[in-house]
């Protein structure tokens, strides 16, 4: 049974407030340099892949990341090729 964890991204105010509540959550390494890049980095690498991650408001999450928002969008749909393991439902609902 995979472990299921929640991100609430409706309530995400910035870039960073959002990788230090997805760090937080995850688990990711005391060194992880709230940037897209070590983003995914951990996801690929550093967290348990046997999860089901659901992310609502993805589309508040894309404003929230203004000019960074396509790079955030490519991880978010890479990332099930790159964990097949890994369960990812987004919901763009704000």
């Amino acid at each position: 049974m995979k472990k299921e964890v929640n991100f609430d991204g409706r309530t995400i105010e910035s870039p960073e407030e959002f990788h230090q509540g997805f760090a937080k959550l995850l688990s990711f390494p005391s060194y992880y340099q709230h940037n897209l890049d070590d983003l995914w980095t951990c996801l690929t690498s550093y967290i348990n892949p046997n999860l089901r991650l659901m992310i609502q408001g993805t589309d508040h999450l894309y404003a929230v990341f203004a000019h960074e928002a396509p790079g955030l969008q490519d991880i978010f749909q890479r990332l099930p090729d790159a964990c097949p393991e890994l369960e990812l439902i987004l919901n763009a609902e704000n």
